[in-house]
């Protein structure tokens, strides 16, 4: 039980706090870290967070520099290999012209030129010295980069919210109007209800006067006929005593 007691009382040096954090690093799982995770850490063991950012701005610097530094050497190599096959293709061509045409050997003056100025291209890309304005110039490039992809970005996810935005209204215009149908449908039937059961029945004496006036319209059309038939009956003899 006295071992924790002694490991906890132990101090150490600045240099033993790095080299202990380095190689816990280096134990540890790898992952990585977000920077509230390391402020916090940083303050558990009494390193403020005001150190935390400053060490970290320097930290953003230096890998600043180390990025345009490779994307200055490899855009250099790229450019040389680009001189190098060209070099090699116009040479054999015109080693190829020589060879096939009569006449002293040529080729060489060419190859040799052009040969000189390969040679002075391969030292410049193949060197890994950059200049402090070279860095700066990448670094203004780089952070340009950035601002245009960050832009572009935004513009994308703007255009995206705006297409969903308006989705979102086109589908609720169509749900609202169906909706009014539906409701106009409902009252309309509503009202075609309400008018057909509010219409009054037809009233029994109009019924019963249809009913009398019926047969009265028979005993007159048969009274005028037998009326008619009496009136004939009594003219025939006064035209036969004629």
């Amino acid at each position: 039980m006295g071992k924790p007691d002694e490991q906890s009382g132990r101090r150490y040096t600045e240099a033993e706090v790095r080299t202990i954090l380095e190689r816990a690093l280096r134990g540890a799982q790898a992952r990585d870290v977000s920077h509230d995770e390391l402020v916090a850490a940083a303050e558990e063991i009494g390193i403020s967070r005001d150190a935390i950012e400053v060490a970290s701005r320097d930290l953003e610097l230096v890998r600043g520099e180390e990025e345009a530094r490779a994307a200055i050497l490899a855009r250099r190599r790229k450019g040389f290999r680009s001189h190098l096959s060209s070099f090699l293709l116009v040479n054999a061509f015109l080693f190829a012209i020589n060879a096939l045409t009569p006449g002293p050997w040529w080729f060489f003056w060419p190859l040799l030129g052009w040969g000189l100025g390969l040679a002075f291209h391969a030292r410049a890309a193949l060197s890994s010295d950059v200049s402090p304005r070279q860095l700066r110039r990448e670094s203004e490039r780089s952070s340009a980069r950035s601002r245009s992809e960050q832009l572009r970005r935004l513009k994308e996810q703007r255009r995206v919210e705006r297409l969903a935005r308006k989705q979102r209204l086109e589908q609720s215009a169509e749900d609202l109007g169906h909706a009014v149908e539906e409701g106009v449908a409902t009252v309309l039937s509503r009202i075609a209800q309400e008018i057909r059961g509010s219409a009054p029945p037809p009233p029994a004496e109009d019924a019963g006067r249809r009913r009398r006036i019926a047969p009265l319209d028979a005993d007159d059309a048969e009274s005028e006929a037998l009326g008619e038939e009496e009136a004939d009956r009594a003219a025939r003899p006064g035209r036969s005593r004629r």
